[in-house]
């Protein structure tokens, strides 16, 4: 009865649907309330049956790809349910090959590359630089900034002023001018 619920149970089926001998009956069986469902369950029946038409060009599967991208384009009031299917309907109608390149895409390695820091960086970056682009780049700003603007910063600092200010191109050298008459008037 949960949306999220039901919609992972679809989506399992859709990624794994050559792997599961019923995978064709489970969908239809989906896909009887489809009309009556969220728009993120819709949304994951519409995707699965694409997969599941893709990796098992049965004669039910069609039959069910056909009902989905019929009800999806011309009986929802979502948008996004039947933009989604048009672009579905007309892949699989242009070029069937596009359409499994798309859809059934290789997906990314996910990987934890924060052990890949040098200790030291890290503790630079987390003392020093934590809200700043620094931060987000993982390196100094040494190697990205150029040292007139580093120089305009630090003067910043020294004076007191809010550290981080950044300075554009152009005005740096106004500021490191103004900066130099602030430090020598004071």
């Amino acid at each position: 009865d949960e949306p999220e619920a039901k919609s992972s149970m679809i989506w399992i089926i859709g990624e794994y649907a050559e792997r599961i001998d019923n995978a064709d009956e489970l969908m239809a069986a989906f896909l009887e309330t489809f009309p009556e469902e969220s728009s993120m369950v819709q949304l994951q029946l519409l995707t699965a049956t694409v997969k599941l038409f893709l990796k098992k060009p049965t004669e039910a599967a069609q039959k069910m790809i056909s009902a989905v991208l019929s009800c999806a384009t011309n009986e929802t009031d979502s948008p996004d349910l039947r933009d989604r299917a048009f672009i579905y309907w007309r892949l699989l109608s242009t070029d069937p090959e596009a359409a499994k390149d798309v859809v059934l895409a290789e997906k990314p390695v996910i990987a934890d590359d924060s052990s890949s820091l040098d200790p030291s960086l890290l503790e630079q970056l987390v003392t020093r630089y934590l809200a700043t682009v620094a931060a987000v780049y993982h390196r100094p700003p040494e190697t990205f900034v150029s040292r007139q603007r580093l120089a305009v910063a630090r003067a910043e600092e020294e004076d007191g002023a809010v550290a981080g200010n950044l300075v554009s191109d152009n005005n740096a050298a106004a500021a490191a001018g103004a900066a130099a008459a602030a430090s020598a008037s004071a």
